[in-house]
Formats: C-alpha cells, sequence, structure tokens
C-alpha cells in the first residue's frame, strides 16, 4: 500500500510541476503580447482597431495551453 501512495504523491507533485511550467509561460506569453499591442499601438495609433482583435486572439490562444493542460493533468490524476 505505501508503494502506491508513493506512486501516486510522485504523479500529484509532477503534474504540479507540469502545470505551474504551462502557468509561467502562458504569463510570459501574455506579456509578451500586451507589449507588443503597446508598442503598436504607441507607433501608430491609427492602427489600434486592427490590433486589438490581433491581440485579443493571441492572448487567448496562448491561455489555451494551461486550460488545455489543467483538463489533461486532471483526467490523468482522476482517471
Amino acid at each position: 500500500m505505501a508503494a502506491l501512495l508513493d506512486v501516486t504523491t510522485a504523479r500529484v507533485i509532477g503534474d504540479a510541476i507540469g502545470f505551474g511550467m504551462a502557468a509561467a509561460g502562458a504569463s510570459i506569453g501574455d506579456g509578451l503580447v500586451a507589449g507588443r499591442l503597446v508598442e503598436g499601438v504607441a507607433r501608430q495609433p491609427e492602427a489600434q482597431g486592427r490590433l486589438m482583435p490581433l491581440a485579443f486572439l493571441g492572448i487567448g490562444l496562448v491561455e489555451a495551453l494551461p486550460i488545455i493542460l489543467l483538463v489533461l493533468l486532471l483526467v490523468h490524476l482522476f482517471g
């Protein structure tokens, strides 16, 4: 029984580390997208209408990775 508990604990720790890395990567990606948006609007204010939807799309795609990973980790943990 102790060996099963150790394997389960290792799985949970590994999943937590993986999700933490995905969340950190997503936060870096969000910052890069938002920074480029501000830079683009500062250089060309009239392009704000074209840049905002692209930035929202980029942030949405970046945020999709941790959400998908969270679902996969929950399936891995409880499945």
